[in-house]
């Protein structure tokens, strides 16, 4: 009596696993397929945006490195003060502003002699970073080098003083020519759009140098003119190429928006 009891209950279990497993539906296909079964994607277009605007560096930063060898450290810092000093007030005669002329990294160090244990001098560094927005100014760092065998012109590292408000302008231009293209197709082709995403390319800075020998040639004569350089200062100044060149924003922007309405 137990052991059919027993059948009938197994044999019932099969018949209902049976039934519940023909009652589901069964998918197939590759995850992609099977995502775009599940959740539909909307109709969506891509539009592309582009912006661009050209400027001019107009602002140089220029690094002096100022060298004093004397007998002790205190004369040799002193020295060095004095010149520094004396350089300071000849750049804000010449019309270069107090506020744009620092001094920076502060260093020294002892000189030995071939034998001695001693120091025999000792040598203190110190670099001033200046910033300048005139080739007249370029010029006049670059004799202040030639004039003074402690003083050596270093580097000089052209920017755009406006950068930051020049990209916001790009990025606006990019997104105002999205904007103007999702006008255009919604009026042509009775759409209705909607903004869901984008990709931002970011701002590409393209410089255009003036040749080196083009700018060495106006540097020489714009120094003939006026009799203030000396032709190595010419030459110190040619040196740091590119000059106050032309610098070139570019951005892309891409605005992915989904199609809401369409007649």
């Amino acid at each position: 009596m137990n052991k059919l009891l027993s059948l009938s209950l197994a044999a019932a279990a099969l018949s209902v696993f049976s039934h519940s497993s023909l009652a589901q539906a069964q998918l197939s296909g590759t995850p992609d397929e099977l995502r775009e079964f599940l959740h539909p994607r909307p109709n969506t277009v891509n539009i592309n945006g582009d912006g661009e605007l050209t400027a001019y560096k107009d602002m140089a930063k220029v690094s002096l490195m100022v060298t004093s060898d004397e007998r002790s450290l205190s004369q040799a810092m002193e020295v060095n003060q004095a010149l520094r000093l004396e350089l300071i007030q000849e750049f804000v005669a010449a019309g270069i502003p107090q506020d744009a002329i620092n001094n920076s990294k502060f260093s020294s160090s002892p000189q030995f002699g071939l034998f001695g244990r001693n120091p025999n001098s000792f040598e203190v560094s110190a670099r001033m970073e200046i910033e300048v927005i005139s080739e007249e100014h370029l010029q006049l760092l670059a004799a202040a080098a030639d004039e003074h065998d402690e003083v050596e012109f270093e580097s000089t590292e052209f920017e755009h003083s406006e950068e930051d408000a020049f990209e916001d302008q790009v990025r606006e231009m990019a997104l105002q020519d999205v904007m103007a293209q999702k006008a255009f197709y919604e009026s042509s082709l009775g759409l209705e759009l909607k903004a869901i995403n984008f990709f931002y390319g970011g701002i590409r800075q393209l410089s255009r140098a003036m040749p080196r020998a083009m700018m060495t040639q106006e540097l020489a004569m714009d120094a003939n003119s006026r009799g203030a350089v000396s032709s190595l200062a010419v030459s110190a100044a040619a040196a740091v190429a590119p000059t106050f060149d032309e610098v070139e924003y570019q951005t892309n922007i891409n605005v992915v928006f989904e199609i809401i309405n369409e007649n």
